[in-house]
C-alpha cells in the first residue's frame, strides 16, 4: 500500500486515520510513537547501539553501527534474526518506530518483514504491523483508540496499555 504525504509524520497520520478513523485516537498513538522512536522507522535503541560499541561489536566495515548500518545487516542477513531478538547475551533492545523490544513483538515485526522482501525498516510493512498488533493483540487499546474523547486519554491508554513501561507515572 502505497503511504500518501510529504513526510514522514503525514503518511503516518493519513495511514492511522484511515485505519482508526478517530484524530483523537491517531494523535494520542503518534505522540507515544515520537517518544519512542523520534517517527524514526529504523532507530536502534541508543542504549543497544551503545552497548554494542561498548563490546567491541562492529559493523560490517569496522565502524561502530548506527541505525543505518544496523539496519543494512538485519536486511541482508548478516545480523541474524537471534542477533535482531538479542543483540547481546540475554539483552533485549527497542527497534523501529515502535520500539519494539519484547521477544513475541520483535519477532513478529522481523518475521513480516522477511515473508514480504521488504527491510525491516520500511514504512508501510512496519504501519501493517503496527495495526495488525493493535486490531489482534491489543484490542482494548485499539477500541479505545477508534473511541477516544480526547489526546490524553488515547495517549494514556497507549502508554498503560500497549507500550507498558516500568513507570507509568505522570513523570
Amino acid at each position: 500500500m502505497a503511504l500518501v504525504g510529504n513526510t514522514v509524520e503525514e503518511r503516518v497520520w493519513n495511514y492511522l486515520l484511515g485505519k482508526i478513523g478517530n484524530e483523537y485516537g491517531v494523535a494520542g498513538l503518534m505522540g507515544n510513537i515520537y517518544a519512542e522512536s523520534g517517527m524514526i522507522f529504523n532507530r536502534v535503541e541508543i542504549l543497544c547501539l551503545k552497548r554494542l560499541k561498548e563490546n567491541g561489536i562492529k559493523d560490517a566495515n569496522n565502524k561502530d553501527y548506527t541505525d543505518k548500518t544496523y539496519t543494512k545487516e538485519v536486511d541482508n542477513g548478516r545480523i541474524t534474526r537471534a542477533s535482531f531478538m538479542n543483540p547481546l547475551p540475554n539483552k533485549q533492545y527497542g527497534y523501529g518506530i515502535c520500539q519494539w523490544t519484547s521477544p513475541n513483538r520483535k519477532s513478529g515485526l522481523y518475521d513480516l518483514a522477511k515473508s514480504k522482501g521488504k527491510s525491516i525498516a520500511n514504512e508501510s510493512m512496519q504501519l501493517q504491523f503496527l495495526v495488525s498488533e493493535l486490531k489482534n493483540t491489543y484490542k482494548t487499546v485499539w477500541t479505545a483508540l477508534k473511541n477516544a474523547k480526547s489526546v490524553k486519554q488515547a495517549s494514556d491508554i497507549v502508554l498503560t496499555k500497549f507500550e507498558i513501561p516500568a513507570d507509568v507515572s505522570s513523570a
